[in-house]
């Protein structure tokens, strides 16, 4: 599944003793998590043990899918807007505030300008603005003061900050081209919030490409965040990962069998949690998981995985693009720009095309970039 927490939660010990520091340093010492990686990794589900975690400690958490609507800044605004309220509202019964709270809200609002937006399902109508439009700077204030105002109402609700936690945040950018910076907008707004003491933290959760969109947003992103990337499992982590479900459950498996899936799966996450559902229900009832069960299975595993995984992202691509990925596969992990245009006998002016459309629909990344 998506962001489903599994039976064990493999290799990620490291990342949530952080992540509790940096709870612990607020607001002396503010932290900032890049949460990336490949699809299928944990990313998810790493953010919900961020947010539990917090929670846990008081924080306010407030939790965001991004999606391709909040790329205007109007959209954002009015999102992030939103979610300061909501904050408020869930943290302090206090009513002055709260009535604070939403006056800043129309504030907000009245600087966005006249549009009609539908988020998660409601459709809210903004007035035409009062205020003069297409002024960055007075939107980063109205921002801050939202911001503001939510750790203003957390601390009178004595809690310790509010954890802004926004999934699949690769979506964000900013489009100099047409006048539109709202990931620019946001970063300034936090940054600034934390350079006065504030108790705002964010983490931001994406594929790869989310480094390269915060960077080209504020030069300073790299500072402004710790970096957690997340890839295959290490041993032997990886082999826990498929093994401790099944024991925990009352069967077991053959030690070959644990190998053989180590091998096809190179401690990749969900295809660990692939082989392994797609055995269990194989061989159910019984109770050993054998290395002939593994013979006999594996070939309809890889047809399942092949229609589960593969085909529909396939299915997004074009012909030409197809021999791109193909040249790309050939040379491993990693393939050089170079041996990708050999394989697929290309110039350059018609590669880098190639190459970026198959970006931004999430199939491969530049990992030097």
């Amino acid at each position: 599944g998506m962001g489903l927490d599994p039976p064990y939660l493999a290799d990620r010990a490291a990342q949530l003793d952080r992540f509790n520091k940096y709870l612990t340093g607020f607001p002396t010492f503010p932290r900032n998590v890049r949460l990336t990686g490949l699809r299928g990794v944990g990313k998810t589900v790493l953010l919900q043990h961020y947010a539990a975690a917090a929670e846990a400690r008081g924080w306010i958490v407030v939790r965001r899918e991004c999606s391709e609507h909040l790329q205007s800044e109007s959209t954002f605004a009015l999102a992030l807007v939103e979610d300061c309220r909501s904050a408020v509202e869930h943290s302090s019964r206090n009513l002055a505030l709260r009535q604070r709270s939403s006056a800043a809200a129309h504030r907000a609002l009245d600087l966005l300008g006249g549009l009609t937006v539908t988020l998660e399902g409601v459709t809210l109508a903004v007035k035409p603005p009062t205020f003069a439009t297409g002024q960055p700077a007075m939107l980063e204030d109205r921002l801050f003061q939202a911001l503001e105002l939510a750790c203003e109402g957390a601390a009178a609700g004595h809690h310790p900050g509010v954890l802004f936690c926004y999934d699949e945040a690769q979506v964000l950018s900013d489009t100099p081209g047409r006048r539109q910076f709202p990931l620019g907008i946001f970063l300034a707004s936090v940054a600034r919030a934390q350079r006065l003491g504030l108790a705002v933290m964010l983490v931001v959760c994406g594929l790869p490409t989310l480094t390269d969109n915060l960077a080209r947003a504020k030069s300073y992103s790299e500072r402004m965040f710790q970096a957690e990337l997340l890839d295959a499992l290490r041993p032997p982590e990886d082999v826990l990962a498929f093994t401790r479900p099944i024991q925990a459950a009352g069967r077991t498996v053959d030690t070959g069998v644990v190998e053989s899936v180590r091998r096809d799966t190179g401690g990749y996450p969900f295809h660990i949690q692939f082989f392994g559902a797609l055995l269990w229900e194989a061989c159910s009832p019984s109770a050993t998981i054998t290395n002939s069960d593994f013979e006999r299975h594996r070939p309809t595993i890889l047809r399942a995985l092949d229609g589960a995984f593969f085909d529909a992202r396939l299915a997004r691509t074009s012909g030409l693009e197809r021999r791109v990925l193909r040249a790309v596969a050939a040379g491993g992990e990693v393939a050089a720009l170079q041996s990708v245009r050999e394989g697929v006998n290309l110039p350059n002016r018609r590669m880098q095309p190639l190459i970026a459309d198959l970006e931004a629909k999430g199939l491969l990344h530049r990992p030097e970039r």
